[in-house]
Parts: structure tokens; C-alpha cells; sequence
């Protein structure tokens, strides 16, 4: 685990959109670039896994088929995801009520302990867990962080976002997502 996260960390070190590694521009200021990051992805089935939360929670990500799933790659490090992170506060607390679960999987390698005061200093409440292996490539390989991935309600990836972008791509995405889902309304 700890080399495919080695691995993680220098990539997103080395790469290019918007991720940790990345001059810091605004999230607006390449809109052709963000609108290109938002494209639906092949709607494909997702491997399942299962992670513990920070606050010791088993979640597991087949469990919550019918929601929408808002996955966030992101370490307490990385610039950028530390912009983002109040764009999920944001989007949980505005749509958890209605079918969408956030959850932040963190690659920080030096675990809970950096990243459990970095939670509470920021009051985030959605679901936090540290990264394993399983979960890192449930989505394939990501070259950069944070990369959010939405999942639709049938389990079915619609959209992954590199970089940090605005909230309303953020929810832009997720209701696109829904609409998207045999079965289920925007």
C-alpha cells in the first residue's frame, strides 16, 4: 500500500490540471480546460470496496447504490484540495438529504494522525477514510490530486473532476449524475 501512495504522491507531483504540484491559478481561470475535466466519463461499473471512516464507520460503496457517490481523492498537503474541501462540506450539507453521499479518501501517508486534526480544525462532517489500496484503484489510475469522482445512483462512474473547480460544477456534476441513472430524476 504504502508504495502504490508513494506512487500517488509523485505523480501529483509531476503532472499537469490543476492538482497538487500545479501553479495555483483561480478554478475559473481556464474554463475550455475545467469544462474538459468535467466530461462524463464511459459510465462504467465500479469495483466495490470498503473503507473505515475516521470516526470508525464501515462504509462500503455497494451499499450505497441509489445515491449519488461524491469519491475525493485529496491529501491535508496538497494546496488545491484544501480549496475544495469546503465545496464537498458544501455539497453535503446541501444534498445528503436528497440521495448524495460525499466521501474524501485521503492519501496522506502519514495517516490519521495529520489528517483527523485537519477534519476537525475545518469542521468538516461527511465521511473521511484514509485510502488503501483497494479503494485507490477502484476508479483506475488518477495522475493527480484531488480527483473527484461521481458515481451515479447505479453504481456507474459519470464524471471525474481534476483539479479544483467552482461549486457549481461541482453540483452541475452530481445532478447530472442522477439524471443520468435509469430510473431516477434530476
Amino acid at each position: 500500500m504504502k508504495l502504490l501512495l508513494t506512487t500517488l504522491l509523485i505523480l501529483a507531483f509531476t503532472t499537469t490540471g490543476g492538482g497538487c504540484g500545479e501553479a495555483k491559478a483561480p478554478p475559473a481561470a481556464n474554463a475550455t480546460q475545467a469544462a474538459a475535466a468535467a466530461a462524463p466519463a464511459a459510465a462504467t461499473g465500479v469495483p466495490d470496496f470498503t473503507v473505515t471512516t475516521l470516526e470508525g464507520k464501515t462504509l462500503r460503496l455497494s451499499e450505497l447504490r441509489g445515491q449519488v457517490v461524491v469519491v475525493d481523492y485529496w491529501a491535508t498537503w496538497c494546496g488545491p484540495c484544501r480549496i475544495a474541501m469546503p465545496h464537498l462540506q458544501k455539497l453535503h450539507e446541501e444534498y445528503q438529504t436528497q440521495g448524495v453521499t460525499v466521501l474524501a479518501l485521503s492519501v496522506d501517508q502519514k495517516g490519521p494522525s495529520v489528517v483527523v486534526p485537519f477534519i476537525r480544525q475545518n469542521g468538516f462532517t461527511f465521511a473521511v477514510a484514509m485510502a488503501d489500496e483497494r479503494s485507490a484503484a477502484a476508479f483506475g489510475n488518477f495522475s493527480s490530486i484531488p480527483t473527484t469522482v461521481i458515481v451515479r445512483p447505479d453504481g456507474r462512474v459519470h464524471t471525474t473532476l481534476t483539479g479544483v473547480h467552482p461549486y457549481e460544477e461541482y453540483v452541475a456534476a452530481v445532478k447530472a449524475a442522477r439524471a443520468a441513472a435509469p430510473g431516477t430524476r434530476g
